[in-house]
């Protein structure tokens, strides 16, 4: 399945849904959300200091359009002010891209 870095920011209701519910009730909730859309939750962080994100969360998804729709639905509840995802690659799934061949003519090229 692809893996998923999603870094993350609480806005204001979602971080007093966090200071009511607590970090470990806050992650059960989170693991068992991705879960039900088939994923599974790797690896959650949570920032200790305040710099731009809350946290980081590492997820594997079924597909692209799971995660294109958790996207929709998380911005759409209004617990978070800014979400940024990327699909991340181990080192054999890096090593296995770099072997492909590929010829690509850039614009104007």
């Amino acid at each position: 399945m692809p893996r998923y870095l999603g870094l993350f920011r609480y806005s204001p209701e979602g971080a007093k849904g966090l200071l009511k519910e607590k970090a470990a009730a806050r992650e059960a909730a989170i693991r068992k959300f991705y879960e039900g859309i088939g994923g599974k939750v790797e690896a959650l962080y949570w920032a200790a200091s305040s710099g731009e994100y809350t946290g980081a969360v590492v997820v594997e998804l079924p597909d692209a359009a799971t995660g294109a729709a958790f996207g929709m639905v998380i911005q759409a509840s209004g617990a978070l002010d800014a979400i940024e995802t990327m699909e991340v690659l181990t080192s054999s799934e890096l090593e296995r891209a770099l072997v492909k061949t590929m010829t690509y003519r850039p614009p104007g090229g």
